[in-house]
């Protein structure tokens, strides 16, 4: 799909959106408009736990400055 039909569907739906009566039907797109801005990705709980584990037992003379985290990688633009 090219830009411009992306921009017609979208209008489309606007379009069909304002027209909506049934109030379950917006119940849901609201929804899944909150669901889509909060959910980008969730964390497992074991990758969560490796963190943790990591935080516990790193000493703090092994941690970085963000500064020079990001000297190390930073990429040319």
């Amino acid at each position: 799909m090219n830009t411009q039909d992306i921009q017609t569907e979208k209008l489309d739906l606007i379009t069909w959106i304002t027209q909506l009566q049934d109030i379950s039907l917006i119940e849901k797109l609201k929804k899944l408009r909150v669901k889509n801005d909060t959910a980008d990705f969730t964390v497992p709980e074991w990758q969560k736990n490796i963190v943790r584990d990591r935080i516990k037992n790193t000493k703090p003379e092994d941690y970085l400055a963000w500064e020079d985290v990001e000297k190390q990688f930073k990429f040319d633009e």
